[in-house]
C-alpha cells in the first residue's frame, strides 16, 4: 500500500508540474532494442551531463544529436533506468531515497526537453521550418523512448507528456 501511494504522489507531483499537455495526435513506441544491440554508453548521458553542468546550448545540441532508438538510454546505476519490479524489489527505505531522486532526475528532464522545445519554436519564429522541425522530432522521439515498459510508470508517463509535446508542435509547423 505503501508503495502505491508513495508511485501515486510521485506521479501527480511529476504530472501537475506541467508534464502532460493534450494533443489530439497520437503515435507509436517503438519497440524497445534488442540486448544485443545495446551500446555501451548511455544514449541521454551527453545532454544531461551538459545541462546539470548549466551549459544549455551543448545540452541542446547533444540532445538534437541523441540517436533515440538506440540503448540504454540510462546509465545502468541510474535510477531512471530502473523497471518498475525493479522499484518495487527494493526495501521502504531506498524505494523513498530513490523516489526523491526520481523527482529530481525526472526534473532535469522535463526542464530540457523544454529547452529543446523552445528551440523549436524559437526556429519556427524565424522561419527555420527544417530546424523546428528537428527538434520537435527529435523531442518526440525522445518522449516515445521514455515509453519503455523497460521503465517505472513514472518516467513512462514523463515520456507520454514529452511526445505530446513533440507532436503538438510538429502539427503547428505543418508536419
Amino acid at each position: 500500500m505503501k508503495n502505491a501511494i508513495i508511485t501515486g504522489v510521485i506521479a501527480a507531483t511529476i504530472l501537475i508540474a506541467g508534464c502532460g499537455k493534450k494533443s489530439s495526435s497520437s503515435s507509436t513506441t517503438p519497440p524497445p532494442a534488442q540486448a544485443g544491440a545495446a551500446s555501451s554508453s548511455p544514449v541521454a548521458q551527453p545532454a544531461l551531463t551538459a545541462w546539470q553542468q548549466g551549459d544549455k546550448a551543448a545540452a541542446v545540441s547533444s540532445f538534437l544529436a541523441a540517436d533515440w532508438s538506440a540503448r540504454p538510454l540510462f546509465a545502468a546505476g541510474s535510477t531512471l533506468s530502473l523497471s518498475e519490479a525493479q522499484f518495487k524489489a527494493l526495501s521502504d527505505a531506498d524505494r523513498q531515497a530513490k523516489s526523491t531522486e526520481m523527482t529530481t532526475q525526472l526534473g532535469s528532464l522535463k526542464q530540457l526537453a523544454a529547452a529543446v522545445a523552445q528551440a523549436g519554436l524559437d526556429a519556427a519564429s524565424k522561419g527555420d521550418a527544417p530546424q523546428a522541425r528537428k527538434d520537435f522530432t527529435s523531442l518526440k522521439q525522445f518522449g516515445a523512448a521514455l515509453e519503455s515498459s523497460d521503465y517505472m510508470l513514472i518516467v513512462q508517463l514523463v515520456g507520454k507528456g514529452i511526445e505530446k509535446r513533440g507532436d503538438t508542435e510538429l502539427a503547428k509547423i505543418g508536419l
